[in-house]
């Protein structure tokens, strides 16, 4: 897990949650991260995940902003098209080789929003891993790893949404017998 301070409004802080897959050499290692609302995710696919592509908005009614296609072509092609009050709060599959002596590369994907769940995309064996978004934390974007032919690795990055801390500040902390006060 990587902390890393954005240039976005209100200097947020995003948290990359590892990559599940092959993270090995020889594959090119990407990071998508956007300042703004995720509207599509787009799949390639087949008997693995080929490549993933997403398109975000800045603000609400502007043009979407379509984000690098990082992987290779498929058998079949998936858009998920996300309503403007959705958000994604699961990102779930399985990675394994699509043969027996093949590396390890993204199976399957699944998304799951406020709203409903989209996927399988690909094919569900292998090793399975799921990233949980919940409340308090927003979606962020997504890194990973991928060749001219599939999506080898997938993680995410979250972002609090909390701007305050708004319980009762404490007022003393107690050590044995002492008092202490905290400011």
């Amino acid at each position: 897990m990587s902390i890393i301070n954005t240039s976005a409004p209100g200097n947020e802080f995003l948290i990359k949650l590892g990559a599940r897959g092959n993270l090995s050499f020889g594959v090119e290692n990407w990071d998508e991260v956007f300042n703004g609302k995720l509207r599509q995710i787009l799949i390639s696919h087949g008997d693995a995940i080929n490549s993933i592509q997403v398109s975000y908005s800045t603000t609400p009614g502007e043009r979407l902003v379509l984000a690098h296609k990082h992987g290779g072509d498929g058998d079949e092609f998936d858009c998920v098209n996300l309503e403007s009050w959705e958000s994604l709060t699961m990102v779930k599959g399985y990675y394994g080789p699509v043969r027996r002596n093949d590396p390890s590369v993204v199976r399957s994907l699944t998304f799951g929003t406020n709203g409903a769940t989209y996927g399988p995309f690909g094919t569900e064996e292998g090793i399975p891993f799921c990233f949980h978004i919940p409340s308090g934390v927003s979606f962020g974007g997504f890194h990973g790893c991928s060749d001219g032919r599939y999506l080898h690795a997938i993680g995410i990055y979250i972002k609090s949404t909390a701007r305050h801390h708004l319980g009762p500040k404490p007022e003393r902390v107690y050590f044995g017998r002492s008092v202490h006060s905290v400011e």
